[in-house]
Formats: C-alpha cells, sequence, structure tokens
C-alpha cells in the first residue's frame, strides 16, 4: 500500500506532483474527470492503478483534486490549479503565427483605440477565449502637454495630450481676459513645469502654489495658476475604456453548457464595474498575474479565471490586457499569449512617445 504523501511546507512529493500534473493536463484536455484507470493507461507511471487511487485520495484530502458527484474520477481544485501553475507549468513558446498575427494587427496601429480594441480581438481569436483590454480613468495618466487656445472673449479651449497619447479637449469660461500671447506663455509653462504628472497631482500643486507668498505678488501667475486650476478640474471624459472580445466563445465551454450557466457568464460579462474592479487591483503588480476561481470575488461567483497583464511604461503603467475563461483554461498557451501582447502594447507606446 502507498503510505501518505510527504509534504514539505507547501510542497508535494515528487510523485504526487506528476499525479497532479498529469491529472490537471488530461482534465483540461477533456473536461472530464479523470480516474486512476486513464492514468495508468497513459503509460506514465509505473504504479498500478490501486496505488494510483491512494495518491489521487490523498491529494483529495490536501485540497487538491475533488470528487464531483459519484464519478470515480477527480478533477482539479483552485488550490490544485494554483499549485500547478506557479510549481508544475511548462508554459510553451508562442509560434510565429501567433507572434505575427499579433504584431501585424497591434505593432501596425497608430491610433491609440483603435490599437486598445484591435488588442482584445486578437487576443480572442487566438486564445478562444474573452479577451479584455483595460484603460483607467484619464486621471490616473502622466500628462504630456497643454496647449491653451482663445475661442471667445471669455472662452478658453484646453487641449490637454497624455502620455499615452490620448487627447481631450475642454472649453473654460474665465473671468479674466487673456492675450494669445499670454495663453502660448501659458501653456509652455504648464507643459514645462507639470509635464509627466497626473491631473490630479497638478491640480493638488496648482492649489498648493495659491498659498505661496510670490503668488500672491504677482498677478500673471495668478491668472496662470487660476486658468490651470480650471483645465484639470472635472476633466472629462474621466471614465475608463474597457474592450471585452469574443463573449461568443463561452457557447463552446461544456462549463457553462446549460441555459442557466450561460445565461449568468453573459451577464457577468456585462458586469463591466465588477470587471474594472479587478483589473484595476491588478494595475499595482508588474508581470504576468493570473486568477483563479475563490483568489477574487469575480472570478469565484462566475468560475472563472483572469490571466492578465501590465501594459505601458514601467514608470506610467497605462492599463491591463487578460483573458477571461473558465477555471479549466490551458494556462500554459494563454500566458505567453497574455505576455507576448502586453510587452508589444508597451513597446508600441514607448515607440510612439519617442516620436513625438
Amino acid at each position: 500500500m502507498v503510505s501518505k504523501l510527504e509534504i514539505y511546507g507547501d510542497e508535494l512529493d515528487s510523485r504526487a506532483r506528476e499525479v497532479l500534473r498529469e491529472i490537471v493536463l488530461q482534465h483540461i484536455a477533456s473536461g472530464e474527470a479523470i480516474s486512476s484507470r486513464s492514468l495508468a493507461k497513459c503509460g506514465r507511471f509505473q504504479l498500478s492503478p490501486a496505488s494510483l487511487r491512494n495518491v489521487m485520495a490523498d491529494l483529495e484530502d490536501l485540497g487538491y483534486l475533488a470528487q464531483p458527484h459519484t464519478s470515480s474520477g477527480r478533477v482539479p481544485t483552485d488550490r490544485g490549479y494554483r499549485f500547478f501553475i506557479d510549481n508544475l507549468m511548462k508554459s510553451r513558446n508562442l509560434t510565429q503565427r501567433e507572434r505575427d498575427a499579433i504584431d501585424d494587427q497591434v505593432g501596425h496601429v497608430d491610433e491609440f483605440e483603435a490599437m486598445l480594441q484591435q488588442a482584445s480581438q486578437v487576443l480572442s481569436q487566438l486564445s478562444d477565449q474573452v479577451g479584455v483590454v483595460f484603460m483607467p480613468t484619464l486621471l490616473q495618466f502622466a500628462m504630456r502637454s497643454f496647449d491653451f487656445v482663445l475661442v471667445a472673449e471669455s472662452k478658453i479651449m484646453c487641449v490637454i495630450v497624455g502620455a499615452n497619447g490620448v487627447v481631450v479637449n475642454k472649453i473654460v469660461e474665465t473671468r479674466h481676459s487673456f492675450t494669445r500671447d499670454e495663453l502660448q506663455r501659458i501653456s509652455r509653462y504648464i507643459t514645462t513645469e507639470f509635464g509627466g504628472m497626473t491631473l490630479e497631482a497638478i491640480r493638488r500643486r496648482l492649489i498648493r502654489m495659491t498659498e505661496e507668498e510670490r503668488t500672491q505678488h504677482d498677478v500673471m501667475l495668478q491668472k496662470t495658476i487660476s486658468l490651470g486650476i480650471e483645465a484639470v478640474g472635472e476633466v472629462a471624459p474621466v471614465e475608463h475604456e474597457l474592450y471585452v472580445e469574443g463573449a461568443a466563445s463561452i457557447l463552446t465551454k461544456p462549463e457553462f453548457g446549460d441555459a442557466i450557466s450561460l445565461r449568468k457568464t453573459f451577464l457577468a460579462l456585462q458586469e463591466k464595474e465588477k470587471l474594472v474592479e479587478i483589473l484595476e487591483s491588478c494595475l499595482v503588480a508588474d508581470g504576468l498575474q493570473i486568477l483563479i476561481g475563490s483568489e477574487s470575488d469575480f472570478t469565484q461567483i462566475h468560475n472563472f479565471s483572469i490571466v492578465a497583464r501590465r501594459y505601458g511604461t514601467h514608470a506610467a503603467p497605462l492599463g491591463m490586457v487578460g483573458i477571461i475563461g473558465p477555471m479549466r483554461m490551458e494556462y500554459a498557451r494563454m500566458a505567453p499569449l497574455v505576455d507576448y501582447l502586453g510587452r508589444t502594447l508597451s513597446r508600441k507606446i514607448e515607440e510612439e512617445e519617442h516620436r513625438q
């Protein structure tokens, strides 16, 4: 009889690791519960079905596997998937076709919003999952430049260009009078002094400047600060951008095969505020991130997993790109797709910044 698994901290012994790995791979491929007989037939183990059953039972006791209904087979749990991803998964290399598809559809698009939409589309097409690309509120972005243009006696257009290339126009009504030459000088001053800062940081600094002694004695500086505060306050659009492509792909997933599950899943993908909330929480970390089932409220409720990566520059991350799909996802293929697409977006953004 096979003895209980040897466990070292959170580590499983080599035999248990191989059994768990094979169960995860077979379950991802088939969607079925995996039996000891199925493991024995794969030819990777020099163990009888009875011995394999003992290992599987131990893995179940430790929370890595579960036995659905009265089936004799087991399926991976959230914990089993997490151990597999962190310790057992071997990510495969992207094919040249996959690289070319990403480079062609994303790398050759100049308009920023179109680039993000293309990114979600190509990710969905290549993964056969739901592709998502998220860009947070404009207020979180670093600003590149400001330009003030006189459009009427008391109306000034403020043209704000973000570091991500997004352009926002805002009409400011002012009680001060400005000449075109003064507005040009103010444009240069604010761009020089505040370029690279977020709108919220600029607003806070301008407000602090109103209290400084030098401001009290400089009428032009007072007018500059007043116009700047008006320009950065309540800038629209402040809403996030969220591109979701490939929702129809869930129709092919057995996990969502019944009408109730299918309806819940479609509704979940329309709950954009909750989706934005979880993607925003991922913005704080660099590199590839994988959330499985119970690891977040959103994924737990809907039996999802999310594979995501931040894009942008290291100093100024701009958003998240990712895949949403069932927990029974081919992580070894999804992870490099998301990672490469995130890197491609980041490289494209950096190239655009250097051109300007």
